[in-house]
């Protein structure tokens, strides 16, 4: 019996022997237009998740009191446009 190429005890020779069998199908399949579209939607959705995400946390530190990176930025933003114009 023979084994397939990719399988080896050597874990390199085996993650490029299942690479070299698995990429050009991969390939195929990710240059279709729904494909593209998956993944178009599902960056967005997870940009929507982690801006929900911050805005909460901000949100949460606000209210206890503390500064937020929200108000952090904004102060440094004034803080740069105040040295900007005494240059």
């Amino acid at each position: 019996m023979t084994l397939p190429t990719w399988v080896s005890t050597d874990l390199t020779k085996a993650f490029f022997a299942a690479e070299k069998q698995l990429s050009p199908r991969l390939e195929a399949v990710l240059r279709t237009d729904p494909a593209l579209d998956v993944l178009a939607v599902s960056h967005a959705v997870r940009r929507l998740a982690a801006r929900a995400v911050h805005d909460a946390a901000n949100g949460l530190v606000e209210a206890l009191g503390l500064p937020s990176s929200r108000q952090v930025r904004r102060l440094q933003r004034s803080i740069d446009r105040m040295q900007r114009s005494d240059s």
